[in-house]
């Protein structure tokens, strides 16, 4: 059976015309054999490797050997070799048209445009395949040779005789040379010739869309789509004809029956989809008119994971939260989550503030991926939520053995402070900012919480603001941080300099924190604005304040006005 295919391998070649049985076998023994065997390796089974290394073989055997040369052309995957090897073919059998077509395409790979174009005019002048018209055209347009072109298609109707696509071709010729009223007449004549052809309507209708004639451009197009209601091409024409003048509700309704065409391949659909999403002001402003494309894609196409993953993103943006995740939650029931997925259910999982079902996802999280930080991360934040700081210390821990970089080591040794710290064991603490801080200075939130619990301890303070000052200098807006500085320096007693970061840090307050408020009354108290003192305090209390600590405060400031007033008298 080898040698009954290996022989009709050979038979095949020869009547290609790709071997060269005019040759003598003494003469070509060794070379036929090598190249035989190469084109056996690479039909049957597929090796293209071995059909290298004895198609290379039989040309050292015989540097002129046709067949080798052109079979080498076809396998070798760096375009100048190939070109190469496709021109030594040629020179032994420069008649052969399937040579000269190898030898143009292997020209047009290689860039060598003005190669390609003298070969395909040879297999034009000779010849009546049309693709050779077509390449012959498309490479003088490439090189701006417009009127070459247009001779080019002129010869072509003469051989072959009418051909829409070359009439299409020398359209957008003209048009891009400025000569719209040329491109007008062909494509009127392509209409006339064929007036019920969908296709010839929407050239006409390209070049109306190309001089600006938008009302016929418009009745061309709706002409074209309903000779052919399923002609993706003529829909597709229509939405780029509708998005360049900006008519955005109908293109969206045209993208829209692009999606109901069963020729359409489901890439194209989906590339259709991520189009419209991914300029957010644009999906904001027609959300309602894209909500149903996403949403039919994803009934015609229920399995795909592509397009589930879009519905669930879309389902998300349209805040149907509890829908994409049940949609998620799906996808793993009978299976092993992926990392992102697992990701994404968390991640509503937290934002729906369920804290229960959170903590089994991340602790499915951690044991399926326990290289990943971020899951032992969040679930030392749910031992955090639950008041075990213990445990969550032991889960960070756990964490810096994943991180994978300093930065990601100095935001773990942050937080195993903060807990520390929640656990009133100070030292440990410090030393746990110390190490967040060694491993990256730049680390706001550590230089931050550091500083604030210096000072409420009235320990390092100059130290404390120098952190302060450098967290705001990371983010000079953020309100907390600015508290932090501006009660580092009442701390310090440096009132006035305090207020007037305080009055930063509440403008920039977009919370409305009883702590902000309680700092700046007890800030504008030091300065002896007593009612201003007393008004945001009392602000503080509304935003949710102790109301004890309001109630010492004023008692405070009462005394010591009184004592203040005893003390004149």
């Amino acid at each position: 059976m080898k040698r009954l295919a290996l022989y009709a391998t050979v038979a095949v070649a020869l009547l290609c015309g790709v071997l060269a049985p005019q040759r003598t076998v003494a003469r070509t023994s060794k070379p036929l054999r090598l190249y035989t065997d190469a084109l056996k390796r690479l039909t049957i089974y597929g090796d293209t490797v071995s059909a290298y290394r004895l198609t290379n073989e039989a040309l050292k055997a015989d540097s002129n050997y046709m067949p080798a040369a052109y079979l080498l052309s076809r396998i070798e995957s760096d375009d100048e070799k190939a070109w190469l090897a496709a021109e030594r073919a040629i020179r032994a059998d420069s008649t052969n048209h399937h040579l000269l077509h190898q030898a143009a395409e292997r020209s047009l790979r290689a860039k060598k445009y003005s190669r390609a174009k003298q070969l395909l005019q040879r297999l034009v002048t000779d010849g009546q395949d049309p693709d050779h018209f077509r390449l012959l055209a498309i490479l003088h347009m490439m090189t701006k040779e417009n009127d070459k072109a247009i001779a080019v298609l002129d010869s072509a109707e003469l051989k072959l005789g009418k051909i829409d696509f070359f009439s299409r071709m020398r359209q957008q010729i003209y048009l891009e040379a400025g000569a719209g009223d040329k491109a007008l007449k062909s494509a009127v004549e392509l209409v006339e010739s064929a007036p019920y052809d969908p296709n010839n309507q929407l050239a006409l209708a390209d070049v109306y869309a190309a001089i600006g004639a938008d009302s016929l451009a418009d009745a061309t197009f709706n002409t074209a789509i309903a000779l052919d209601k399923t002609n993706a091409d003529a829909w597709y024409g229509y939405a780029s004809f509708l998005d360049s003048r900006k008519r955005y509700t109908e293109m969206l309704l045209a993208w829209r029956n692009i999606i109901e065409i069963p020729s359409v391949p489901l890439a194209s659909k989906i590339s259709i989809v991520e189009s419209i999403t991914s300029k957010r002001d644009f999906y904001r402003k027609n959300f309602l008119l894209i909500e149903p494309i996403i949403t039919r894609l994803y009934q015609l196409h229920p399995q795909d994971v592509k397009v589930i993953d879009t519905y669930i993103v879309h389902l998300i943006a349209a805040n149907k939260i509890e829908q994409a995740l049940v949609l998620l939650k799906q996808r793993i029931a009978n299976r092993r989550p992926t990392e992102d997925e697992l990701g994404r259910i968390i991640e509503i999982e937290h934002h729906l503030g369920r804290l229960d079902s959170l903590e089994i996802y991340v602790d499915q999280a951690t044991s399926l991926y326990p290289t990943k930080a971020n899951f032992w991360n969040l679930k030392a934040w749910i031992q955090m939520q639950r008041g075990d700081s213990r445990g969550a210390i032991a889960t960070l821990r756990s964490a810096l053995k994943f991180a994978e970089d300093s930065k990601a080591k100095s935001s773990l040794w942050g937080s195993i402070g903060d807990q520390y710290h929640e656990l009133g064991e100070q030292r440990k603490s410090y030393d746990a900012y110390y190490k967040a801080l060694n491993l990256n200075m730049n680390n706001a939130i550590v230089l931050n919480n550091f500083a604030y619990h210096l000072s409420v301890n009235n320990k390092s303070l100059k130290q404390a603001l120098q952190m302060a000052k450098r967290a705001t200098e990371l983010s000079p807006n953020n309100a907390t941080y600015l508290d932090t500085l501006a009660w580092v320096y009442y701390k310090l007693g440096e009132y006035e300099q305090a207020k007037k970061v305080m009055q930063q840090a509440m403008s920039f307050d977009r919370e409305n924190s009883s702590e902000l408020a309680l700092h700046y009354g007890d800030i504008l108290d030091a300065l002896g604005s007593t009612f201003m003192a007393q008004t945001y305090w009392r602000k503080a209390l509304e935003r949710g304040a102790d109301a004890a600590k309001i109630e010492s405060r004023i008692a405070a400031q009462k005394a010591r006005l009184e004592a203040q007033k005893a003390g004149k008298e």
